[in-house]
C-alpha cells in the first residue's frame, strides 16, 4: 500500500517520467472505449453466406454427357454410346454476407448486408464459391450392354465419376445392326 501512496505522490508532484504517464493515459483511454463499445451490446459481425442460383444448366449437363460419351466409348466391349444427364438444380453461386448482430432491450436483432468489394466506381459481390449442379439421374444407352459385367463396369464407373448413388444410374443395351 504504502508503494502505491507513494507511486500516486510522486505522479502528483510530477516526479514520474512522461512515458510512463502517456502509457498510463492511454491505458486508461483503451478501457474507457472497450467499457462505452460493451455498452450498446452489439456482438462483432459474423460472415455468413448466401447461396443464388445461376443458369448455366444446359452448359453443365452437355459437358457431363460428352465426356461421359467419350470415356465409356472407350471401354472395352462398348460402342454407340448415348448419355443423358438430369440434373436436379443448376450451378449456385455462393456469395459473403456480413451479418451483425445486437442486443437491445429484451430483443436480439440481426443485420446482414452482401459483402461488396469495389474498384473503382464500380461495385462486386464476393463470392466465396461456385457448386456444381446436383445431379438427379442417368441413363445410358449402349451397344455392348447386354453382357452383364460390361453393364456392371459402365454403371459403376459412371456413379464414382460423378459420385451419384447406383441405383441413379440406368445402363440399358443399346438397337444393334441396323
Amino acid at each position: 500500500m504504502a508503494d502505491r501512496h507513494s507511486l500516486f505522490t510522486m505522479w502528483k508532484n510530477g516526479k514520474v517520467d512522461k512515458p510512463l504517464k502517456w502509457a498510463a493515459i492511454v491505458l486508461g483511454g483503451g478501457i474507457a472505449l472497450m467499457a462505452l463499445g460493451d455498452l450498446n451490446g452489439s456482438e462483432p459481425a459474423e460472415i455468413t453466406k448466401t447461396v443464388e442460383s445461376a443458369s448455366s444448366e444446359t452448359d453443365y449437363k452437355k459437358l457431363y454427357e460428352a465426356e461421359l460419351t467419350r470415356a465409356l466409348s472407350e471401354m472395352e466391349g462398348v460402342s454407340n454410346v448415348s448419355v443423358i444427364v438430369n440434373l436436379a438444380s443448376s450451378e449456385q453461386k455462393v456469395f459473403e454476407k456480413n451479418r451483425v448482430s445486437s442486443k437491445g432491450s429484451g430483443e436480439n436483432t440481426v443485420d446482414e448486408q452482401l459483402a461488396v468489394l469495389r474498384s473503382g466506381d464500380s461495385e462486386s459481390p464476393v463470392m466465396t464459391e461456385t457448386r456444381n449442379p446436383d445431379i438427379q439421374g442417368v441413363l445410358i444407352v449402349a451397344q455392348g450392354a447386354e453382357q452383364v459385367q460390361v453393364k456392371k463396369r459402365m454403371a459403376e464407373a459412371v456413379a464414382r465419376v460423378l459420385g451419384v448413388p447406383l441405383h441413379r444410374v440406368a445402363v440399358m443395351p443399346g438397337k444393334t445392326g441396323g
